[in-house]
């Protein structure tokens, strides 16, 4: 549940058909199991915040077989140039890419999808391949939905040896170890009425292997006045699950609401919970507009630390802010904008879309270490251990096109 770089990526991810989902499900709900429409999308993503930046485009296509196959398969790409504050106190600003490639397959049956894909994930320090299950199963006369999937991923970590900070200045790299991730997920949606519609899902996952970062350090105190660094030590297994209540009503003035709680609870003790809020709104027959505002909220891992006592003050030992107390609020927009026919003689329909993210990340016990161990620590006047907490706001922008043929 911590915002960890894949977790961001996803989200950055979902904006496929993101302001028009609220819209097609309450208007659709009263239809039986459906596939996917035929059609491509080409988005263009931007992540800025920590000193940081995600950046990329993404190509998904989907097509049907005789009404009873869907096929999809997406191109993702994400070049990354990161001096983040632990960048900054533990290293050097570096550059690299990670290239994605997936593919899909679902199979409508009477009131049945099937689904089946497969997903492989390559950057210079990291390779992961994940295949995922599910199913779909409409109940009493198409009001009730019950999802099921399963995920394996099988992942091999490494560290990279440099020469620079450009990401073709790696000479090499050394095998840490494998990491494995399993995800069993239910749902069930319910059509309430012709305008309200709930959903309750919940989630479960297991991960065992190298489970921390190959390049952090925790610090400890080394004297009075001085500390030392140490690499951190997770467990190696972990264990989570969540739930999750989304409501979406469906307006009199063709508009939507969304509702969404969602909690997550882990065996490092990391608590959390997000609510998001989503109102959408068409205007005449060519826009569709969309306003979010979504707070997470977490407590840290059982053996999460700002600084530690001594050197090996216990058996794990973390400092990584996104296992720390904290919180983020997230506020958003974005227009959908149906193409005219006349633009797009070759596709049955079009939208241009963009969406934007404006998140603030608030910290309680991760402090800004740039203050006494960046590169310009010594212009400031500041103790060990006495920093005040760190804090930072990402900007988050997706600019795609989707083309229905």
């Amino acid at each position: 549940m911590a915002v960890t770089k894949a977790t961001m990526l996803n989200w950055l991810k979902t904006c496929f058909g993101l302001v028009l989902l609220p819209l097609c499900l309450l208007s659709n709900m009263a239809t039986a199991a459906v596939l996917p429409e035929d059609r491509a999308d080409v988005l263009i993503h931007n992540y800025s915040g920590d000193g940081s930046t995600f950046k990329g485009p993404s190509i998904l296509v989907r097509k049907q077989y005789k009404d009873k196959v869907s096929f999809w398969g997406n191109y993702y790409i994400d070049m990354n140039s990161s001096a983040s504050i632990d960048v900054m106190t533990q290293g050097s600003p570096y550059e690299e890419e990670r290239t994605e490639y997936s593919a899909g397959m679902d199979y409508l049956h009477d009131k049945t999808i099937m689904s089946v894909s497969f997903t492989n994930s390559s950057e210079n320090d990291y390779e992961a391949d994940t295949f995922a299950i599910g199913i779909s199963q409409d109940f009493f006369g198409d009001l009730s939905t019950l999802t099921m999937s399963y995920a394996k991923g099988e992942d091999e970590v490494y560290q990279n040896i440099r020469e620079g900070s450009g990401k073709d200045d790696i000479t090499g790299r050394i095998f840490i170890g494998p990491a494995s991730h399993q995800r069993f997920a239910i749902g069930w949606t319910q059509i309430l009425t012709k305008s309200w519609i709930a959903a309750l899902n919940a989630e479960a996952s297991v991960d065992e292997g190298i489970l921390r970062n190959p390049y952090r350090s925790v610090r400890y105190y080394q004297g009075a006045d001085s500390i030392n660094r140490q690499i951190e030590n997770y467990p190696t297994t972990r264990s989570g699950q969540a739930y999750a209540l989304k409501n979406m009503v469906y307006l009199p003035y063709r508009a939507a609401l969304k509702l969404e709680y969602r909690v997550f609870s882990d065996s490092w003790d990391i608590e959390a919970s997000n609510w998001e809020l989503r109102y959408t709104h068409p205007y005449k027959e060519s826009f569709i507009f969309d306003v979010r505002y979504r707070f997470y909220d977490q407590t840290q891992a059982s053996f999460y630390s700002d600084i530690f006592a001594f050197q090996d003050e216990f058996d794990f030992m973390a400092s990584d802010k996104e296992l720390s107390t904290y919180q983020t609020a997230a506020i958003g927009f974005g227009v959908t904008y149906e193409l005219e026919k006349k633009w797009i003689k070759w596709f049955d329909r079009g939208t241009l879309n963009f969406n934007f993210d404006y998140v603030s990340y608030n910290y309680d016990n991760f402090s800004n270490k740039l203050l006494t161990e960046g590169p310009n620590a010594a212009d400031f006047d500041v103790n060990y251990g006495e920093e005040p907490m760190f804090e930072f706001n990402a900007r988050i922008s997706r600019l795609f096109l989707s083309l229905w043929y």
